[in-house]
């Protein structure tokens, strides 16, 4: 073979190569939200991908002049095989009249355990998170903050799939004193078609002594639509599932990846 047959031929395999990643690349965008229960995935290494909320939150029957408008977001990078690292800033929160920048968290997400529909085997992901006294008065908390989920994904038949979303939490209260909160999100999602995925969930992102603030949790359903592989639109909406929590809210989600 000649020289440039040779050179051709390298050609081609780099041309393959390069065709192969970018198709791996091209599978469709996975995002934690709109559902408070987050994916059981993290992003490919080299990638970095943002969430974007707009959220509307009515008062509840204990405080019914507490509604809430806020912005919260998620950033994320894949910085190995299994590992992902995680910015999630509150954004502009505006509540009773007052308004200003909420708080950041920090955290890794491990990729503990790739599903297996056949034999029944769930996707499993770890998730550890700081939250920071980042953010201006009256939204910044005190001190630093760590909880540890879990998310758990099952693959069912028809399209559905199940996720587990328990956790733990240590928090602050406004005169100082630490307590500890669960965190428990279940949700039943069927992807109606490529583009298109609805979801039925039960989110409580505080489970806690009324002392500490009590429980707090709703009953949501919600949709996620992808523009394109690396474009997904989603909403999601609840109402309380007791006094405490807020009578409804309204949630609008932008994700892409990069």
């Amino acid at each position: 073979m000649s020289k440039t047959k040779h050179r051709f031929a390298f050609f081609l395999c780099c041309a393959f190569a390069v065709w192969s990643q970018s198709a791996v690349a091209l599978e469709a965008i996975d995002t934690d939200g709109p559902d408070f229960v987050e994916s059981s995935e993290v992003l490919a290494p080299g990638h970095f991908q943002y969430e974007v909320d707009v959220i509307s939150s009515s008062g509840s029957r204990a405080a019914p002049g507490s509604a809430l408008i806020a912005t919260p977001g998620l950033l994320k990078y894949g910085i190995a095989k299994d590992f992902e690292i995680r910015l999630a800033p509150n954004g502009f929160e505006q509540i009773n009249g007052e308004s200003g920048w909420g708080d950041t968290a920090l955290g890794i997400k491990w990729h503990a355990q790739d599903r297996d529909p056949q034999h029944g085997r769930p996707a499993i992901s770890w998730l550890l998170h700081v939250d920071t006294p980042s953010g201006q008065a009256p939204f910044r908390g005190n001190g630093l903050r760590p909880s540890l989920r879990s998310v758990i994904t099952w693959d069912l038949p028809h399209d559905f799939a199940l996720g587990w979303m328990p956790g733990i939490k240590s928090d602050t209260g406004a005169d100082g004193h630490r307590f500890s909160a669960f965190i428990l999100g279940i949700v039943l999602n069927q992807r109606i078609n490529e583009a298109t995925r609805v979801f039925v969930e039960f989110a409580a992102p505080q489970i806690a002594a009324s002392s500490d603030g009590g429980v707090i949790a709703s009953w949501d359903i919600g949709a996620a639509y992808l523009i394109s592989n690396d474009i997904q639109l989603g909403v999601r909406t609840g109402i309380a599932a007791n006094a405490n929590s807020p009578n409804s809210f309204l949630l609008f989600e932008l994700a892409q990846r990069f």
